[in-house]
């Protein structure tokens, strides 16, 4: 049985693997694995654990989590001064991987504020453990009153399109292979 909850700091280290693990680059290196922490995890938990959950397993072991920014600008600050000069000593490829994706981020943050990431191990998807995750944290940012949330995903990626697209996300905008996705909340 799994069951969703919100973020605790013991979860750390488990979502950084299940970020790694989960992961359609390449992962080959210790710079691989920083950038991806760095830029898909580390913000998230660290800043803005109130907006993240945890799908857990029946030992309270996660298999999963949803992560969330809330308001952009507020992301784009603090990440451009902690977390940005990090990627930037992986190297310059990771910097303009980096910069490129907050750069699709900002052209819509106006409208669609909150940005999220979501990551399952394989062994618990197609089980309803996302469409949980997703609802919690939709309805956790209601109650905020946060008014819309988006994402961006590999175009190729046609599982992930398939289930935002079930969860009501619309594609915003095709950006050099990869899509924009947002809801209205």
């Amino acid at each position: 049985m799994i069951n969703i909850r919100k973020y605790e700091e013991k979860d750390k280290e488990l979502l950084r693997d299940i970020c790694i693990k989960t992961s359609r680059l390449p992962i080959e290196t210790d710079d691989q694995r920083k950038f991806l922490t760095l830029m898909y995890n580390d913000y998230y938990t660290e800043v803005e654990s109130e907006n993240c959950f945890v799908a857990v397993d029946e030992n309270d072991v996660a298999v999963g989590y949803i992560l969330c920014a809330e308001n952009y600008s507020r992301y784009s600050k603090i990440f451009r001064k902690f977390y940005l000069p990090e990627i930037k000593k992986l190297g310059m490829n990771y910097y303009v991987m980096a910069i490129g994706e907050m750069a699709a981020h900002m052209l819509y943050s106006k409208k669609y504020p909150a940005h999220l990431h979501i990551d399952i191990l394989d062994v618990c998807q197609g089980q309803g453990v996302g469409t949980r995750l997703m609802n919690e944290l939709k309805n956790h940012l209601k109650n905020k009153r946060v008014p819309a949330l988006m994402l961006s995903c590999g175009g190729d990626n046609t599982m992930a399109v398939k289930f935002y697209k079930k969860n009501n996300f619309k594609v915003i905008k095709n950006l050099a292979g990869s899509y924009i996705m947002a809801i209205d909340l």
